[in-house]
């Protein structure tokens, strides 16, 4: 089944996965992140360029974010619209917007601990949701410690975060925003920090 056709409904018949809301980012848990002059820069041009299709959201406003992300922590590695499908006995399959490991140097996906859509948020926390589950159910069938799953939701200007624990998966009620950028950096260097591995 893709991604895309779930929603929290199905996921709690397939898989009894269940949604609740909460806060996820107490203010103390993260440290802000001042960004780089690039990507300053690189987020500032936006404005002067069309950003009405979800590729160019991403490759204007998600993936320079990323891009300082992986600069910051040489042991992850970032995929962008790699096809992730996780046999079961019914096969989930699609392709994340974005997908980040938890190991550096790779061709294809290793130890997933994040994923993210590329929508308006509420439009796609399902689907965010099945991806993150289909990440646990990887790094389970490849006897990788990662069982805690972040994704978020964003449409590059507004973000969304989730967290896969256990049989429920948790949706952040507030809410980031491009303009908030060390906040966004301080928020995806803690979820990276929570899942570095202890040797390799």
């Amino acid at each position: 089944m893709a991604y895309s056709d779930f929603t929290f409904a199905k996921l709690k018949q397939k898989y009894g996965i269940d949604q609740n809301d909460i806060i996820l980012f107490e203010p103390v848990k993260f440290d802000l992140i001042a960004p780089s002059k690039r990507l300053s820069e690189d987020i500032d041009d936006k404005r002067l360029m069309p950003l009405y299709t979800g590729k160019a959201q991403s490759e204007i406003l998600i993936y320079p974010i990323f891009r300082e992300l992986k600069k910051r922590n040489k042991h992850i590695s970032i995929f962008s619209g790699y096809t992730f499908n996780i046999e079961t006995e019914q096969e989930l399959s699609g392709e994340p917007d974005f997908l980040i490991t938890s190991k550096q140097n790779i061709i294809e996906p290793q130890r997933p601990i994040f994923c993210l859509v590329n929508q308006f948020p509420e439009d796609g926390f399902a689907q965010c949701a099945a991806e993150m589950y289909a990440a646990r159910l990887f790094n389970q069938q490849n006897n990788e410690p990662f069982e805690i799953i972040y994704g978020a939701v964003t449409n590059g200007y507004d973000w969304s975060f989730l967290k896969l624990e256990g049989n429920t998966v948790y949706v952040d009620i507030d809410r980031y925003f491009i303009n908030e950028l060390p906040k966004l950096l301080g928020i995806l260097q803690f979820i990276v920090d929570q899942s570095k591995p202890k040797s390799d």
